[in-house]
């Protein structure tokens, strides 16, 4: 017990001592380091300035992060547009429909800071009218006077072939043919199209059967794009590939020159295009006003498709056919999105669509002058300020220069039926009063003279 108290003394005693040894050469080092400083006389006073400048010097502020907005939702933020299903969920075919916004958990899961800041958390102005926890009044689904973010990808050409024909039987019967796959989106609207409330006294009403309608919602789609398993009702894109028809603005868009020359200004004075960053798909020609611009601006609202006249003609052998929708719209034989249906080659045309039957390019006679584009012609050959009120309404009717197509339709079908006089042994009539019509700027699209 002794022995064993003297050591644990010896061992405190030689800590004490090494202690010691290492604060005393601690200081000799601190010591010799000032000397040797202060013996550098003019050297050692800028260093230590130097060392102070350094330690004062304010540190260089860190770049600011950009500011988000969280009162405008953009579907083109990564984290929104990798799987739209997430957010907006369709709990059945019942309902298909999207009619509304997504609930709280869509967003709480990536915003849970954004939604619990303030009293008045600025991120719930996307969906509320009133931005305050106890409000359940939300904006109208989709906001009206905000384009969409989306451009729609609806290929007519798919929906017209033989495969898709065989996909349509199973929803609309055995008779399938591409005149039924037609009408099975696009019906005849039975209620008269009223003019708007500014709308002038005289404005156009369109009577019923004027319009085909255009589905606008995800029932019509549904019947064959619904999900795997379920029997005639599974064709892709499904109900959950939401990006397959409804393309995002953050991948590359289909931004035509016909949407360009739509949403651009009226002159270079009035600045800039306003073609947006996103194409529209729920638009009006006009984005101030914001209607419905799903299938081209119509320029001819006065024709009816209901009129027999416009279901069925007489063939070039005196039979009464019928005229098929994909006769006047050809261009749903190639477009593969909306925005083709935009491009002028797309659109129906006077010819050959509206003339082949000649009901509206007669050259005499008060019955087919009536109705004849050679009439408004020659009217406005006479008066420049004519309305062209046949097929079209201001601000088209007043156009100052008519296209040079219709000079060349009724020209074109005035030689057609010369054409049949002259088999059936009569006079062919002069074509001296549409020749003498045609503008110098339609020269060279018009049909040669003969002998020229």
């Amino acid at each position: 017990m002794r022995r064993a108290s003297l050591f644990r003394q010896t061992s405190i005693d030689l800590r004490f001592v090494t202690l010691v040894i290492f604060v005393s050469i601690t200081a000799m080092v601190c010591v010799y380091t000032r000397a040797a400083s202060k013996g550098n006389g003019e050297e050692a006073e800028p260093q230590s300035n130097t060392r102070r400048q350094m330690r004062r010097r304010p540190r260089s502020a860190a770049p600011a992060k950009p500011r988000v907005d969280y009162s405008r939702f953009n579907h083109a933020t990564k984290g929104h547009f990798e799987n739209c299903a997430s957010c907006h969920q369709i709990t059945s075919f019942a309902q298909p429909d999207i009619r509304d916004y997504p609930d709280h958990p869509s967003c709480v899961e990536c915003h849970r800071q954004q939604f619990f800041r303030g009293a008045r958390p600025v991120i719930c102005s996307n969906c509320h009218t009133v931005t305050a926890p106890r409000s359940e009044a939300r904006l109208k689904f989709p906001k009206e006077t905000v384009p969409s973010q989306f451009a729609d990808i609806f290929p007519h050409v798919s929906h017209i072939k033989a495969t898709s024909l065989s996909q349509f039987e199973k929803v609309v019967g055995k008779k399938v043919n591409i005149q039924a796959s037609c009408m099975y989106c696009h019906k005849v609207d039975g209620a008269a199209q009223k003019p708007a409330a500014n709308a002038p006294k005289d404005a156009f009403i369109a009577p019923a059967g004027t319009f085909m309608t255009t589905p606008t919602s995800h029932v019509t789609c549904f019947a064959c794009h619904w999900q795997k398993g379920v029997e005639n009702r599974e064709q892709e894109p499904l109900s959950t590939q939401c990006s397959r028809c409804h393309e995002n603005q953050a991948k590359p868009l289909l931004q035509t020159a016909a949407l360009t020359t739509i949403l651009a200004p009226a002159s270079p004075a009035a600045g800039k295009s306003n073609t947006p960053k996103i194409v529209p798909a729920i638009a009006q020609v006009t984005l101030a006003s914001h209607a419905t611009l799903a299938s081209p601006p119509r320029v001819s609202p006065k024709f009816v498709h209901e009129l027999d006249p416009h279901k069925k003609r007489a063939n070039e052998e005196g039979k009464e056919v019928a005229i098929t929708c994909t006769q006047c719209h050809a261009g749903v034989r190639k477009a593969k999105t909306l925005e083709a249906m935009r491009e002028k080659v797309n659109q129906v045309q006077l010819l050959p669509s509206c003339s082949t039957s000649a009901c509206h390019t007669a050259l005499s006679g008060s019955v087919g002058l009536k109705l004849s584009v050679f009439r408004e012609l020659r009217e406005r050959g006479k008066d420049a300020k004519f309305d062209c009120a046949l097929c079209h309404t201001p601000p088209v009717s007043l156009n100052s220069e008519v296209p040079c197509s219709h000079y060349t339709a009724v020209l074109e079908a005035a030689k057609k039926e010369n054409e049949a006089l002259e088999k059936a042994g009569k006079k062919p009539r002069g074509l001296t009063g549409i020749e003498g019509l045609i503008p110098p700027r339609c020269a060279a699209t018009a049909p040669k003279k003969e002998g020229e």
